[in-house]
């Protein structure tokens, strides 16, 4: 459980200050490279750290903007989808957290590929 919240807080620190100057895809990568350090058993628990901190990242921020110009851009386009303006800062982080969670999940598996487990019986 430790692991899981220190993947999740270096995703998050990182992931906030490279979202600064690079596009969206510099989550997945920097959630790929904190991956790629963690050594899991299951794979399933680095898709679950990168998942809360890419939904986080990306949901506060998203959050933070619609409040920023008072939900009057998520109203807008809610109206063009015909639902409400908050689910499309939900669907932003949920789109954030598996973002986030496929980039974490491929580094823990290319750490497997490369890592080598026992020596091979010839």
């Amino acid at each position: 459980m430790k692991k899981f919240g220190l993947q999740t807080v270096i995703i998050l620190i990182v992931g906030f200050i490279v979202h600064q100057f690079l596009p969206f895809w510099g989550t997945a990568v920097i959630a790929a490279v904190v991956g790629l350090l963690f050594r899991y058993e299951n794979s399933a628990a680095s898709f679950a750290a990168g998942f809360a901190a890419g939904s986080l990242l990306w949901g506060t921020y998203a959050g933070l903007l619609n409040s920023g110009n008072l939900s009057f851009l998520s109203n807008m386009l809610g109206e063009l989808f015909k639902t409400n303006g908050a689910y499309l800062v939900y669907a932003t982080g949920l789109i954030g957290g598996l973002l986030g969670g496929m980039g974490a999940i491929t580094g823990t598996l290319a750490r497997k590929m490369f890592e080598k487990d026992s020596p091979s019986v010839a």
